[in-house]
């Protein structure tokens, strides 16, 4: 009779006799140095503490210095597969790196692990993970829509990462989920899971019913994590879509997502599948589109995740600014440089560039200039027209380099051409002295590029000096006190100085009587 059938004709020891067993370590665990010194969480009225599972429950130990900690899953149900099972996913999982696959808890099978009473009994041994599970994870974080979008990209990853290595887990759910630090998914409880060696075996068990297709049967292999694994990631979107779906779709006591086996067996009639599938989310109405084709399907053909979509962020354009020039006024105080056409024929000034060099001025209409005619010397403007007398042409300018002008305005003018020099006000009192002078010598030139005169030097703001004057008046006081202090004491002053000043005198010795 081999080992596996000698252990499935036994009766496996209950979550009470384990419990009572673990109160000793010592005992129970008489081949692992590790356990045999290690504590068990316990409570104080009921002792020892386990999570009940589908096969047994999990004990947490920890050794006495609480650098290490350890979670022994004990059997409550015999299995003639299990030990060849268990042989060959750690076999399999020998070869992952934990550092690099962070989905993975390092796992030992231990065939004779524990002993209750006279018999041994196996046990799964691995490290113990302090992370909250996947539905406390979502509790807390339900509103935080980036660390909900992350988590579904990082579960995602992992399903892609378990069918690149030949491996399926066999019971994807939110018991079987943990969600460690940075929002890394780690995944426990492999005893239906699927690793080549074990390829043409019988599936050990169904898996949580709120996550399997309905058809899934005795499917067995490294694609079986297809539905369960979408049915996860459509709920990790939808509610970071719309965080009132955690409370609208499900109870605060359901054991699941957002979806369940009633949504599985009459989608037409699902409450779920008409929610999600008019989202605001048009990533999420695709899941959801996905998932019912999937139901309609045949498990054994479903095709594997899509990665989570990046978040675009849509930043509304702006209007380019341009740097002003140096003391030029703010656009919105700008004229502009083109003259309007009055009723009369006459054209009014409609800026500060206007005939007159004043708002409101008006010129005596001219013949218009041809379109494209310089109107002076390059980079030179023509000074403005005197109303009082006529206008007459003067000398043709020499030949030169023309620049291109711009479109003219019906009064001649150039409708957006700039002043050759740009106005510019007084210069910043920051400044230096040096850099004032250039940049008052340049504003003091015309358009027309003749000096317009001396310019006035920048008013030089003095600084402020009382503070100097109440110094000094301060040394003088004190100056002063001193000769009355030594006048009061060598009795130069007639009168009775100490009597009339007695806090200047105040703690001088008395004067000897003279001889």
């Amino acid at each position: 009779m081999t080992e596996s059938e000698t252990t499935a004709m036994r009766r496996f020891p209950t979550l009470g006799d384990y419990s009572t067993a673990l109160q000793h370590p010592r005992l129970c665990f008489p081949g692992d140095p590790d356990l045999r010194s290690a504590e068990v969480t316990e409570d104080i009225l009921l002792g020892p503490m386990a999570s009940s599972g589908n096969f047994g429950g999990v004990y947490h130990l920890h050794s006495p210095d609480g650098q290490r900690e350890w979670g022994v899953k004990c059997f409550t149900r015999a299995s003639d597969i299990r030990p060849e099972r268990y042989r060959s996913i750690c076999a399999h999982l020998a070869s992952v790196d934990p550092d690099v696959e962070r989905w993975y808890v390092p796992i030992e099978f231990v065939p004779e692990g524990i002993r209750v009473g006279d018999d041994h009994w196996p046990i799964a041994k691995m490290s113990w993970i302090r992370a909250p599970g996947l539905l406390e994870w979502i509790d807390r974080n339900v509103a935080n829509r980036t660390y909900l979008r992350k988590l579904a990209g990082d579960f995602t990853d992992v399903v892609l990462r378990l069918e690149e290595l030949d491996i399926a887990h066999g019971d994807l759910q939110h018991g079987n989920i943990l969600v460690s630090a940075g929002r890394r998914v780690r995944l426990v409880d492999y005893d239906a899971m699927y690793v080549p060696g074990l390829a043409g075996a019988a599936r050990p068990e169904g898996g949580h019913r709120h996550y399997q297709h309905p058809r899934a049967g005795t499917l067995f292999g490294p694609r079986m994590d297809r539905f369960p694994a979408r049915v996860i990631q459509l709920s990790l979107l939808a509610v970071a879509a719309s965080p009132e779906l955690w409370t609208d779709l499900r109870d605060e006591e359901d054991e699941r997502l957002l979806l369940g086996t009633e949504d599985f067996a009459d989608p037409a009639a699902s409450r779920a599948f008409d929610t999600l599938s008019r989202s605001a989310d048009p990533e999420v109405r695709d899941l959801t589109t996905q998932v019912l084709r999937d139901l309609a399907a045949d498990p054994r053909a479903l095709p594997p995740l899509e990665r989570v979509r990046p978040v675009v962020r849509r930043i509304p354009a702006q209007t380019p600014r341009t740097a002003p020039v140096f003391g030029e006024p703010p656009p919105a105080e700008r004229a502009a440089p083109d003259s309007t056409p009055g009723a009369d024929g006459t054209c009014e000034a409609s800026g500060a560039h206007g005939a007159a060099g004043a708002p409101g001025a008006t010129r005596t209409p001219g013949p218009a200039s041809a379109p494209g005619t310089p109107s002076g010397p390059t980079g030179t403007r023509p000074p403005a027209p005197d109303p009082a007398r006529p206008h007459t042409p003067g000398p043709t300018p020499a030949p030169g380099p023309v620049r291109e002008a711009a479109p003219a305005s019906p009064c001649g003018r150039a409708a957006a051409e700039p002043p050759p020099y740009p106005r510019r006000s007084d210069p910043s009192p920051h400044t230096s002295r040096a850099a004032q002078r250039r940049e008052a010598q340049r504003s003091g030139r015309t358009a027309a590029g003749r000096s317009a005169g001396p310019v006035p030097e920048p008013r030089r703001t003095g600084r402020r000096t009382w503070p100097w004057v109440l110094v000094v008046l301060l040394v003088l006081l004190a100056g002063v006190l001193i000769a009355l202090h030594i006048a009061a004491r060598d009795d130069a002053v007639p009168g009775g100085f100490c009597d009339r000043l007695p806090f200047v005198c105040a703690g001088l010795p008395s004067p000897s009587p003279a001889p």
